[in-house]
Order: structure tokens, then sequence, then C-alpha cells
């Protein structure tokens, strides 16, 4: 059985710990001063006292902690690293590079950065990871398949991670926002609240598993949606007017700024 510890329980470890449940290969144990306890309990896993104790049982440590904690938690961790040299790192702290990983942890240690979305405790997340150039095909395999349990995953080059933060780390917000802006224009149209939040998320949800099972792209829904000079078309040219589009590329460049910021 393979032991995955969490040093930091946040929302995305929870959410990572989530999609990890029920996976009968995997054991968790966790550490975080703070939520740690509870956290543990509410999902059934297993709380250590100390950071080195997580270390010290697990195969794969996840380091989940706000990033500036890094250099003390790693200062913790020196007696694991040479105790225990070949545990693997997946780090989701958000704008630590492997070259600052790797000058908390030390050079020979086995480091992926990982960039996953709260959509993995349904396993139906995405998951971008990086890795050294030296670093161990077989290892690299080994680690993509378990983030594979949480959904999708690429491998991708580290300088991409800004974006893809940006688009499927913060994405979950920009679609909530948009589901919420559905639900309150149909509460304007008459449709009571409750009815109108079923009847978006429904909507939202069903979309994208549309878009998935049939291998359709957006565009080709849309049209396929669409009747040229009908309701659709009306209201889909209300969104072009209001140059969407832009809008969203907007919004994901304020955030790709914002995120640069931490780097």
């Amino acid at each position: 059985m393979l032991t995955i510890g969490f040093i930091g329980a946040g929302n995305m470890a929870k959410a990572m710990m989530q999609g990890w449940q029920g996976n009968a290969e995997i054991r968790q144990v966790l550490f975080s001063p703070h939520s740690g306890e509870k956290v543990a309990a509410e999902l059934g896993l297993e709380a250590k006292q100390s950071a080195l104790d997580v270390w010290a049982e697990s195969d794969m440590v996840v380091l989940a902690m706000p990033p500036a904690q890094l250099a003390d938690v790693a200062k913790e961790l020196q007696l694991g690293l040479m105790m225990k040299p070949g545990v693997i790192v997946a780090s989701v702290l958000g704008g630590v590079s492997l070259a600052q990983l790797h000058a908390a942890l030390g050079p020979n240690v086995l480091i992926a950065r990982t960039l996953p979305n709260v959509n993995v405790a349904l396993k139906y997340g995405y998951t971008a990871l990086a890795f050294d150039d030296t670093m161990d095909a077989d290892i690299k395999g080994a680690i993509a398949a378990l983030f594979l349990d949480f959904g999708r995953t690429d491998e991708l080059p580290e300088e991409q991670f800004g974006a893809v933060s940006a688009l499927a780390g913060s994405g979950p917000a920009f679609v909530a926002a948009f589901a919420e802006a559905m639900i309150q224009a149909g509460v304007q149209a008459g449709i009571d609240p409750e009815t109108a939040e079923r009847l978006a998320q429904q909507t939202v949800i069903g979309t994208a598993r549309h878009m998935e099972e049939f291998k359709k792209d957006p565009m080709t829904l849309a049209h396929e949606v669409m009747t040229p000079g009908g309701s659709t078309a009306a209201g889909w040219q209300v969104l072009e007017d209001g140059h969407l589009n832009q809008l969203v590329a907007d919004t994901i460049n304020a955030t790709m700024k914002k995120n640069a910021e931490f780097e």
C-alpha cells in the first residue's frame, strides 16, 4: 500500500484527500497545526503530530501549506531528508518554482510541481504536472498515474503554470460566476431562486458532460443549439456585442498578473 502524507490541510489539500479516498491502494496521513485534527476526523484519516512524522511514514509527501511556510517546513524536515531520502515531494504551493523547492529541500530530492483544481475532489479535476529534466521516466509515470486518479492531467512546461492556474485553478470560480449570473437572470425573469439555481447548475453540468461524452468542442455544440435567426442566436448576439471573449481574456490576464506577483 502506498502512503501519501499531507503537510497542510487547506481547501486544495482537502480536495485531494477526498479524491484519493476510496482507493484501496492508498493510505493518507496529514499534519496541519491548526486544522489537521478536524480534517482528519471529518475524512476518516490519520492526523500526525508534526511534518517530520508525516515524512517518516510516507512514500509521497504533498506540500500544501502556505508558501511562506516553506523555509520553516524544510528546516523541520531536514532529519527526514537525511534518514529517508527516497520520498517523493508533490508541491501544490502556488508560485513556488522547482528551483525554489530544491533550494529549500536540497538538490537531490525527487520533486514534482503540481497544479490541481478543486474538482479533483470528485475525480473530475484537472492537474498540470512539471518535473525536473533529470527525473526518471518511470517515476514521472508513477506520479502521473496517481494524479490521473483525479481526472485529467498533463505534463506541461513550468513557464505555463501561470496560465494553467488562471484557466484551470481559478476557472471553477469563473464558471461558478457565470452560473450565478444565470441564476440571477432567471430570478429577474420570474423564476423562484431555488428553481433557477437547479436550472443553472444542471445546465452547466450537462453542457460539460455533453461536450465530453460526445467529443464536441464548444463551438460545435453552440452551433447545434442555435437556429439561425432564432432565440438562442439572439442571445448569442448579445454575448458577442458585449465582447464576452475579451471579458474572459481580461479576467484570465488579471489572474495571471496576480499569480506573477507571487513568483
